[in-house]
């Protein structure tokens, strides 16, 4: 049971892999932007675009901050257990 927490409130990894998921981030939301735009499609990547954002800030975090980087990485964790959960009882809603 102690092994969940110290995964969880580690220090964060440094700003270069915090840097590689912002950017992530920031190409899901330009891609949801246009699928939803252009092509009026789904809400799929809007979930990711969220949850690599909340994981990219908790790993740009300062090695000090293991609280908030914790937090954040249960946001980005919840995100995506949210994305599955919608999926699987509303498959319709996200693949549309």
């Amino acid at each position: 049971m102690e092994l969940l927490p110290q995964m969880v409130f580690r220090e964060p990894d440094g700003r270069r892999k915090g840097l590689i998921m912002l950017f992530l981030s920031f190409i899901s939301l330009l891609i949801w932007v246009y699928i939803g735009v252009v092509l009026n499609a789904s809400d799929f990547f809007i979930f990711f675009a969220i949850g690599l954002g909340f994981s990219g800030v908790a790993e740009s975090l300062p090695p000090d901050r293991r609280r908030s980087a914790g937090t954040l990485r249960m946001l980005a964790v919840g995100t995506f257990v949210v994305f599955l959960g919608v999926l699987a009882s509303v498959p319709g809603l996200l693949l549309a």
